[in-house]
């Protein structure tokens, strides 16, 4: 178990600085996904992205949370229209089945789901978001399966730690395409008693989900609510116990497909229903020895409905389905701190995934998988630091596996951090690539149940460098290999040798693919500051993902970049103008089709009202850029958002 339960401050009515800036500089902040314990950013080698502690996460007039998440360097979202469709939110190339996805302590991604990817981005608002990681590279040392690519840390809840007294925050946002966001957050923290509650809405008319520029016009709503709540009670001296969990419920409309791109085709009946419900027990032990324990029990559930009643013709054939995935989780884990030199952490998890579907024989179908970790921080030295993370697991399906990590930190001089890492990993495939059959009329689809794991090799190296004390940069090269990637394949198909005959008429499966995928680049990050009031930022990443047959992998982008400036404009006034560029992106494969360049203006000002409060108004694509980011797909054009943000 990674942590009890990430604390997190309330959010304050400041300026939201650039995205890029929250999270790199500050190489003091305390980071609770990338180790077994809590640990300081400057003292962990691999790279680690910060969002919110005490700012706002994102910037003002974000709706969705990926909007926050694709600013930060070697994030990538690529979304199917408008707030609440589909969307694949990759790290470093790698797209989200390789990636794990936690709230507030519970693990969210979902057994149903084509991939075991969390799937739900494209709904998740940041309105009631106090603070997001974001761990880069293979972390299964740590995190078991599905952590190839790192790891996303989400927090909605209060803080449960914080001072004694009620505190409060409560922020209103509304602005084109009928979008209004709202959210809410209490804690009151006594004696031996803390509780926390939060609760966000968004809604959107939206837009057309099929590119304008095709011809479509129907607009493609959406609305989203959410509830967390949180309690810890601190029963005796050496044991405290709480329970935290989450209810969200959304919908959103999506457009037909026809392989060659989404249309309106009949509009109005295109409708997906997701309800997510998480619930979480835990305890800390603390009797004054050399040893602290941790323990937790989880439940996730997650109901996805999506109906199309009537099709135009040449779309794919009408269709309703209902998939419902669940996870139980236990969790222990045990710290020491062995010498001032040495913390050591052991821990043990189990874990049941659950599949329902008509599209499973039988109904249903489960995976169960135990893991044992142990991690040593070593620090020799005042200024080095060595993270070492070694993780058995013994999969009902898939036998066992065993994956580590070593994180290196060295503080060279006052001004120079070198870092670097290394690491394994694995994805189990999960029930609907295993067990699904899809009688589709026009694409009929079989799983495949001699799937192996998907395996992965990582490693970065690193320096964050105060060139003076206005300037700053981080350089981060690095590399990912995945092995027996999983792909679709038409029927039958040769499987290691062995031919897998798909039922009669079946149309596709899925395969290992041999030999490797390859994801290697740079990303480089700058701050300088001009003077007390005017800062300036950049973010950039090169990557280079091709196949193991040397394609380059659709839609990723050789060339990312977002740039920021920040001023204060008045005593009162601040201003933020920011640019995002993506260039040279391989081909879109389905339906195949060229990708531009495109640019991406936004414009933005605060107005601080007091202490406690402050109003946003932000431009979104200033210039009205026309540009798609999953081919046929449409994006939003010129928007204003207006909003006010107060604590109490």
């Amino acid at each position: 178990m990674k942590r009890i339960l990430l604390t997190s401050t309330i959010l304050t009515g400041a300026l939201a600085q650039s995205a890029a800036a929250q999270q790199t500089f500050d190489l003091g902040t305390i980071v609770f996904s990338a180790a077994a314990q809590p640990i300081e950013k400057l003292r962990f080698g691999a790279s680690v992205e910060v969002l919110g502690d005490g700012e706002p996460v994102g910037e003002d007039g974000d709706v969705e949370l990926k909007s926050s998440l694709q600013r930060l360097p070697g994030i990538t979202a690529e979304q199917n229209g408008p707030p609440g469709t589909t969307t694949n939110v990759s790290i470093r190339g790698a797209q989200e089945r390789y990636t794990s996805v936690y709230v507030d302590g519970i693990k969210v991604n979902d057994p149903s789901s084509t991939s075991g990817q969390y799937g739900n981005f494209g709904g998740f608002s940041v309105a009631g978001i106090n603070r997001v990681e974001v761990l880069k590279g293979s972390q299964s040392a740590l995190y078991g399966g599905s952590a190839i690519a790192g790891v996303i840390d989400i927090s909605t809840l209060p803080d449960l730690d914080g001072p004694l007294g009620t505190q409060q925050q409560a922020e209103i946002m509304f602005g084109s395409y009928g979008t209004f966001a709202s959210s809410y957050a209490f804690s009151r923290t006594f004696d031996r008693l803390s509780l926390s509650f939060g609760i966000s809405h968004a809604e959107s008319d939206g837009f057309s989900a099929g590119d304008e520029a095709r011809g479509n016009t129907e607009d493609d709503g959406y609305s989203s609510d959410r509830l967390s709540f949180g309690v810890a009670y601190q029963a005796s001296e050496a044991v405290r116990i709480g329970f935290n969990g989450f209810y969200s419920e959304g919908r959103a409309e999506f457009d037909e497909g026809t392989g060659v791109g989404p249309v309106d085709g009949t509009p109005g009946d295109e409708l997906g229903k997701r309800v997510e419900r998480g619930l979480r027990l835990f305890t800390d032990i603390d009797q004054g020895g050399a040893w602290t324990h941790q323990a937790s029990v989880s439940y996730f559930d997650v109901d996805r409905r999506q109906s199309s009643g009537t099709v135009a013709p040449g779309s794919f054939s009408a269709f309703s389905s209902r998939f419902e995935g669940e996870r139980r989780r236990l969790e222990w884990q045990s710290n020491a701190n062995i010498s001032d030199q040495l913390d050591l952490s052991l821990g043990a998890d189990y874990e049941k995934l659950t599949s329902k579907s008509t599209s499973i024989p039988g109904g249903s179908a489960s995976t169960e998988n135990i893991g044992l970790f142990a991690e040593a921080i070593y620090s020799p030295r005042d200024d080095l630091d060595v993270v070492a993370t070694l993780r058995y697991d013994d999969n009902s399906q898939f036998g066992d596996k065993t994956t580590g990590r070593v994180a290196v930190s060295y503080r060279a001089t006052d001004a120079l951090t070198i870092r670097g890492a290394v690491a394994n990993g694995f994805r189990p495939p999960v029930p609907s690539e295993l067990f699904s059959s899809f009688p589709d009329p026009l694409y009929p689809y079989q799983g495949n149940p001699n799937l192996a794991p998907e395996e992965s090799q990582s490693a970065e190296i690193g320096f964050d460098l105060a060139l003076t004390s206005n300037t700053e940069i981080s350089t981060t090269l690095f590399y990912k290999g995945i092995e027996n990637l999983v792909q679709f394949a038409p029927c039958p198909v040769t499987i290691d040798f062995v031919l897998f005959s798909c039922d009669p008429g079946t149309f596709s499966t899925v395969r290992n693919t041999p030999g490797t995928t390859n994801y290697q680049g740079l990303e480089f990050e700058l701050r300088h500051e001009f003077s007390d009031r005017l800062e300036a930022t950049l973010a950039y990443t090169y990557l280079d993902a091709q196949t193991s047959a040397g394609a380059l992998l659709a839609r990723v982008a050789k060339h990312e970049i977002y740039a920021s400036l920040d001023a204060a404009l008045s005593n009162r006034v601040n201003g933020r103008l920011g640019v995002t560029h993506v260039a040279d992106r391989a081909p879109d494969s389905s339906p195949a089709q060229a990708l531009a360049d495109y640019t991406v203006v936004d414009l933005g000002f605060v107005y601080e009202i007091s202490e406690d409060a402050t109003a946003y108004v932000t431009l979104q694509n200033v210039f009205d850029e026309q540009y798609q980011q999953i081919a046929g797909y449409g994006t939003s054009g010129r928007a204003v958002f207006l909003g006010l943000r107060a604590s109490f």
